[in-house]
């Protein structure tokens, strides 16, 4: 994995999107691109500031190893019982024996091979509503999925579409507006620029619409929009994947 694939990575594993990562460093999001494109890379001055929001060293970094999830089991393993921490060493020594006599590859693609989206750098709201700020910045989700002709594409933020929309995928949709009840959609609720993002499947109502989650669990409830609300029904959700992850894209 080189630096910019690397950087993307831990960003992505900080739920963070380029704008926020952007804004945390003080820079434009459009110069942050260029690190993940490695087409630039960063001062030693904002090396420290990226060290400091992912809690590695400067070394760790730019090494190939993300580290962060090393570091989580450490830090929980210190907080266990010296009786814990037996069982933690027993289980994993188990655990290592089963991987050699069944080690599974992970399977890689040709980038050739793929199709891919692009993805607009905010996030569709999978379940209170998720407030961005457009910034323009894209990157590319690969999938193995022929996709249909879209408009916008961004990822699922939250598990209230779920199983069909699960949290972390990616969705395409067009820039239609409503169509036919009871289709999936992305909703914009909220003035452009302070937007709260949704995908939802949307009922037209008397003088409303009713957004409804996929999702069962009683914790996500319908809600209605009509002319008094500030909001517009941007398109249907026309696909979804779930993005092939660097590692497994061979050049």
């Amino acid at each position: 994995m080189n630096f910019g694939k690397n950087l993307k990575q831990l960003r992505i594993n900080a739920k963070l999107t380029q704008s926020q990562l952007a804004e945390q460093l003080g820079m434009k999001q459009s110069a942050y691109v260029l690190w993940e494109q490695k087409e630039s890379n960063p001062t030693l001055e904002l090396l420290a500031k990226l060290s400091e929001i992912y809690e590695l060293s400067i070394e760790e970094l730019i090494k190939k190893t993300d580290y962060s999830t090393e570091k989580q089991l450490l830090k929980n393993y210190r907080l266990l019982t010296e009786e814990q921490q037996e069982s933690v060493i027993n289980f994993t020594d188990f655990l290592i024996e089963q991987n050699k006599s069944n080690i599974i590859e992970l399977k890689t693609y040709s980038r050739n091979s793929l199709y891919y989206a692009i993805v607009e750098d905010e996030e569709l709201s999978a379940g209170t509503g998720n407030s961005v700020n457009n910034t323009g910045g894209y990157y590319k989700a690969y999938t193995t999925i022929p996709l249909s002709r879209y408009d916008g594409a961004a990822r699922v933020k939250g598990e209230s579409m779920e199983p069909k929309f699960p949290n972390f995928s990616i969705a395409t949709f067009l820039h239609t507006g409503f169509g036919r009840s009871g289709d999936i959609y992305a909703i914009a609720e909220g003035d452009l620029g302070e937007e709260q993002l949704y995908i939802k499947q949307v009922f037209e109502e008397k003088d409303c619409f009713r957004i409804h989650s996929l999702n069962p669990d009683p914790q996500y409830k319908d809600f209605y929009l009509g002319q008094a609300d500030n909001f517009r029904i941007i398109g249907p959700v026309v696909d979804h994947f779930e993005e092939i992850e660097e590692a497994q894209i061979e050049d």
